[in-house]
């Protein structure tokens, strides 16, 4: 299968995840996220598991990374199948942006928030659609948030926005041929989920799970558009979006 795959947050978790279940089809994915170490052992994992990569060490809280990205990726394919928006941020190296009044959280990390969670996966898309063909997706990740968004405001805000995103891309795109979907997981076993809430890790989805479902919103045997699915541990994926 001679597909061009693009997925955010690649470096660890759900990116990397969605990187693994592509290249197992024989595609060639193009990995995006800061580490540089992280990426080339996702790299590593992806070439494993039968597909091919591309690292593109990017900081996406930077207007001027992003449009340096779309730049590389048009230099590299004339032809994306599917364009995965996993990247965002609820923690820093060492600290977790959770149970913090929104009025103690720092200006930057708002800023950073949005911009990686909401404005990165806007200009991707957009810049990026025309590079994309009938039967094509775009699939945005977002997330449940059970407990409400007291405590985690900017990460909720910048994940609430996909989903308007994917409800208006995939109007936008419906003539073009292009799906727009969403995924939105309650709390995933990754690796940072793990470091921080190890106490309710016995609760939460795998990456895998994730990723799996990602390939098949992406797979010709399923056609809709514009769709938020919910998916939490033990349970079929369903229809949801917040109000």
């Amino acid at each position: 299968m001679n597909q061009f795959i693009i997925s955010t947050g690649a470096s660890t978790g759900i990116g990397r995840a969605i990187a693994i279940e592509f290249a197992k089809s024989g595609a060639t994915v193009a990995l995006i996220a800061r580490s540089k170490e992280k990426l080339e052992k996702t790299k590593q994992l992806v070439e494993q598991a039968g597909g091919k990569a591309e690292v593109f060490v990017t900081d996406l809280s930077k207007i001027e990374n992003i449009n340096q990205l779309i730049t590389k990726i048009k230099s590299k394919t004339n032809q994306i199948n599917a364009l995965i928006n996993v990247a965002g941020i609820w923690h820093g190296k060492n600290t977790v942006y959770a149970g913090t009044d929104f009025d103690t959280f720092d200006q930057q990390v708002i800023l950073d928030t949005i911009t990686v969670g909401t404005t990165a996966p806007t200009l991707l898309s957009h810049a990026l659609i025309s590079l994309m063909k009938k039967g094509s997706s775009i699939i945005n990740i977002s997330g449940t948030f059970e407990s409400g968004a007291k405590g985690w405001l900017p990460y909720f805000v910048s994940k609430k926005a996909i989903e308007d995103l994917t409800i208006g891309l995939a109007d936008e795109l419906k003539d073009k041929g292009v799906k727009v979907n969403c995924i939105s997981p309650s709390d995933t076993a990754t690796e940072e989920y793990k470091k921080y809430f190890p106490q309710y890790i016995k609760d939460a989805i795998s990456p895998q799970e994730i990723a799996e479902y990602a390939v098949y919103l992406a797979s010709n045997k399923f056609e809709d558009t514009g769709k938020v699915f919910v998916m939490k541990k033990d349970k079929k994926p369903y229809e949801g979006y917040h109000t």
